[in-house]
């Protein structure tokens, strides 16, 4: 393999923790284990195995962008601090090309009694820079930063936006060849999150590696190319960011769902529709499926304003979403869901009949319900997708005690822009009412 393009290479890489249930435990390893060595007898151990990471390997080539999904306590921030180098690993090896920039843990690498400016020098001299060329970025980093006096006060005194504002400048200002985020802009405000992800897109056009940990599905969608799915310490799975998102959410279901079934999560090669209609088989055209097998898909068209099924049409006309499901248990409080995605496999509009505050009987088991969702499909030219859900007992806007089914992208459709459509940016056509007046 040729490294000249490698920006970060894992290899079989493991870390293992060792937990003590008491203090005490700790010396007595650190004393027994030598007396017992002295004395020729066998060891003993006074603590508990945890791995964090097991044989995980990972190979990002210059200019990629990879996002890094799991549960809490997957992995995911021991594997950025083996390869930023704050910790080593157990067994395994991690090697990296360029000069990297991390933005880690809140506050990480910063001297709390030091001010802003004295740890943007410190910082500075820690990636092997001169005071003059931290100087001249100096201004920079003050501006973006965009704290005002706060700069040079000491750190301990700024709130947690601040601080992520002074790390993220200091992170992005000395033109890294990687860039390292871990859920630290989760803390910052809207509008510096703006700023912060103009800032990414303008390092990644110029070439730079990424390797970013959210829980914003669709952040990571946006901003990378390939996404890494970490479970138990393990890679589950690489692949484009909408398919490894996909199974990441239907672990989370399957840990939170309260039904009697286990709910399992399964990715296929979507079919052609029409070879189960003929068949009159359950509907599995899909990309990923997670069901706990109390619902199953049966039918699903999409409906024009006359009622002919459609697959493709004029951007901003009328829709109708239509599926037919099959209920195999009786519902109390059934719910009834749609989401709409880009390309990507954003989420462009999510809605249930739960959340919009429906009032749906119970149904009883062996039922089949047909579902409508009618709408003006005013989103401009391009190809979507359609996913369905099923689910029973809400208890807030978007949680259920039992999620039966949720199916991504169980057809498409593709929009091809009206006549005399007007030019728009975004995704979609608010249709504003305009009124111009010449003031005297």
């Amino acid at each position: 393999m040729s490294y000249e393009n490698l920006a970060i290479q894992v290899q079989t890489l493991s870390k293992r923790f060792e937990i003590y249930d008491h203090p005490r435990d700790q010396l007595k390893q650190l004393v027994f284990q030598r007396l017992r060595r002295m004395f020729g007898l066998s060891q003993k151990d006074y603590f508990r195995e945890f791995w964090a990471l097991r044989d995980v390997n990972l190979t990002i080539r210059r200019g990629e962008s990879y996002g890094i999904v799991g549960l809490n306590g997957s992995g995911k921030s021991t594997l950025l601090q083996i390869i930023t180098g704050t910790l080593t690993p157990t067994s395994g090896s991690v090697s990296t090309y360029g000069r990297i920039a991390a933005l880690l843990e809140l506050g990480a690498g910063f001297d709390g009694n030091f001010t802003g400016r004295e740890n943007v020098y410190l910082n500075g001299s820690l990636l092997g820079l001169s005071n003059e060329q931290i100087a001249e970025k100096i201004d920079w980093i003050r501006s973006f930063a965009d704290i005002g006096d706060h700069f040079d006060q000491p750190l301990i005194t700024y709130s947690s936006g601040m601080q992520v504002r002074v790390a993220f400048a200091v992170a992005t200002a000395f033109d890294p060849d990687i860039l390292i985020i871990d859920e630290a802009l989760a803390v910052g405000d809207a509008y510096f999150q703006q700023k912060c992800f103009h800032r990414i897109e303008q390092f990644k056009e110029k070439g730079g590696t990424l390797l970013f940990v959210s829980h914003d599905a669709n952040t990571v969608k946006h901003l990378c190319d390939h996404a890494v799915l970490l479970s138990h310490g393990s890679v589950l799975r690489v692949g484009p960011p909408k398919d490894v998102i996909d199974l990441y959410q239907g672990l989370v279901a399957r840990m939170t769902d309260l039904g009697e079934r286990a709910v399992s999560v399964s990715q296929i090669v979507a079919q052609p529709a029409e070879s189960f209609k003929e068949n009159g088989r359950i509907w599995t055209k899909a990309t990923t499926i997670t069901t706990n097998q109390d619902a199953e898909l049966v039918d699903f068209k999409l409906l024009d304003a006359s009622g002919n099924e459609v697959l493709y049409m004029e951007s901003e006309s009328d829709l109708t979403v239509q599926y037919r499901v099959r209920l195999n248990k009786d519902f109390e409080r059934p719910a009834f869901g749609l989401i709409v995605r880009d390309r990507l496999g954003r989420s462009l509009f999510e809605t249930s009949t739960y959340a919009m505050r429906l009032e749906v009987p119970p149904v009883a088991k062996g039922k089949e319900v047909l579902v409508r969702f009618s709408m003006n499909f005013n989103l401009r030219a391009g190809s979507y997708s359609f996913s369905i859900g099923v689910a029973n007992r809400g208890f807030s806007r978007s949680e259920f005690e039992e999620y039966s089914l949720l199916m991504h992208d169980v057809e498409q459709i593709e929009l091809l822009e009206a006549n005399q459509s007007a030019f728009y940016g975004g995704v979609f056509n608010m249709k504003p009412n305009v009124s111009i007046a010449v003031m005297e």
